[in-house]
């Protein structure tokens, strides 16, 4: 048998066993990165490895590749309820939100250091770009929701809906905080705001790590970086460093983005009698 019928078949036999990925490792002590790599389709698995999977989920070898294609099929019950298109825009709202956090961010330390107010046309310039922030940013969440869905990595989805609820509350406080004239009164508040996203940023960065296994050494890297933001956050008086790790770690979110639409344009692909 070839792929990708074989990757789709195995999981489909995972999933009627009620598995996830984590507990068929458990059981057959197979890498989770080979399991993910099967059933993608990516690479075609030696038949000792099939039998190590199919005894773990108590599927006899012959009785396996016996069965008629139609009746392995994956039900589109099992399947995640993932459209790789929400990828596609995660990806490219990813772009947006790193040119707007960046404009705010350069627009955040000239507040500062003038210490002085903004004119209405600053004003009314900085509240667009955080509503066109706030609004890419959530589209670019829902990416990495999408896959802790796919790679049932329930932490990475977890804190991606509350980075969503942190951003757009954050949003809310910086135009709330344009009327006040002097920004020395905002320091606390800030430095409160620091801590948050930087603890944030850690668990962020632990969830891509453990990602690596089903979308590459791209998704560590990633991940370090999000933890050294973290960490820098955190201490609030580094935080200005942030804004020189947030270009290379937003730009390696948004490949392991499109990683996963591909990922997910092979897995869609649909299943034939002849594949």
């Amino acid at each position: 048998m070839q792929q990708p019928e074989l990757g789709r078949r195995l999981t489909a036999l995972r999933k009627e066993k009620n598995l996830t990925q984590e507990e068929l490792v458990e059981k057959s002590h197979v890498s989770v990165r080979t399991i993910q790599r099967i059933e993608a389709g990516e690479v075609l698995p030696r038949m000792s490895t099939v039998k190590i999977l199919l005894g773990a989920l108590g599927e006899h070898y012959d009785s396996f590749f016996a069965k008629p294609v139609q009746a392995m099929e994956i039900p589109k019950s099992t399947l995640p309820i993932v459209n790789r298109n929400t990828l596609l825009i995660a990806a490219l709202a990813g772009a947006v939100y790193l040119v707007a956090q960046s404009i705010l961010g350069a627009m955040d330390i000239a507040w500062i250091i003038n210490h002085t107010g903004w004119e209405l046309r600053e004003n009314t310039i900085y509240t667009g770009l955080t509503v066109v922030m706030v609004i890419s940013y959530t589209l670019f969440a829902r990416g990495f929701i999408a896959l802790g869905t796919v790679f049932e990595h329930p932490l990475l989805k977890i804190v991606s809906y509350v980075l969503i609820i942190a951003t757009g509350l954050k949003g809310i406080f910086d135009v709330a905080s344009l009327s006040v004239e002097l920004a020395d009164t905002l320091w606390l508040p800030y430095a409160v705001i620091a801590i948050l996203f930087g603890a944030l940023s850690i668990v962020f960065g632990v969830s891509l790590i453990r990602l690596q296994d089903g979308m590459g050494e791209i998704c560590r890297v990633a991940g370090i970086l999000e933890i050294i933001i973290g960490c820098t956050l955190v201490t609030v008086v580094l935080f200005f460093v942030t804004y020189i790790i947030l270009i290379p770690a937003t730009v390696l979110e948004i490949l392991v983005l499109y990683r996963g639409y591909e990922y997910l344009s092979r897995s869609d692909t649909p299943q034939l009698a002849g594949d």
